[in-house]
């Protein structure tokens, strides 16, 4: 679910845009009254009538309100503060990774695995500048994952730009740190 929110708040964005450049146009005073008419409407009303139903538009207005920004918390919460793309050189996207900061969750989707050329495990690594690179975790071979991050990590997260492979034994790193040849480097980017 966390792809189609990206992909859906992609689209959002960019139609979003072509709504900026539309100037707002009052129509004339006659189309009001020639519609009233056309729909058989009753005669206006008088402005006790209209006071007496104020209360109850008030109180759908504050409900719409209230269910609205419930709606859109929630929302919030389940998108992603960072997002990055594995491409090999090709430019076939092998893993889509998304962090969710609010909740302290990463998810990685396998795309496109690429060939193995040894028997171990694919691991992804922050690199955050100065410092040693932070394990994230194995890569997952197929599907998506979700995993909790630990304060290290978050950490790490919070300071890299840029994301590694490499190519680890079956289980990852014994060290810690990256023991095998970095395979691909993916740029991290905030997510809007």
């Amino acid at each position: 679910m966390p792809f189609v929110d990206q992909r859906c708040r992609f689209w959002e964005e960019r139609l979003l845009k072509l709504a900026t450049n539309v100037k707002p146009m009052r129509p004339p005073a006659h189309v009001w009254p020639a519609i009233a008419q056309r729909l058989n409407f009753p005669a206006q009303r008088s402005p006790l009538q209209r006071v007496r139903r104020l209360p109850l538009l008030a109180s759908l207005i504050l409900v719409s309100c209230a269910l609205a920004l419930l709606y859109w918390g929630s929302i919030q919460t389940n998108r992603p503060t960072a997002v990055a793309t594995i491409a090999a050189r090709s430019g076939d996207r092998l893993w889509e990774l998304e962090v969710f900061g609010n909740s302290d969750r990463l998810g990685l989707h396998a795309a496109k695995q690429p060939t193995r050329q040894t028997e171990g495990d694919y691991e992804i690594w922050a690199l955050p500048p100065g410092a040693a690179p932070v394990s994230l975790g194995i890569l997952p071979a197929e599907g998506e994952l979700i995993r909790a991050l630990t304060s290290t990590q978050k950490q790490a997260l919070a300071h890299s730009n840029q994301l590694a492979v490499t190519m680890e034994p079956l289980g990852g790193s014994p060290t810690g740190q990256p023991t095998g040849t970095i395979l691909y480097v993916a740029p991290l980017r905030g997510s809007s």
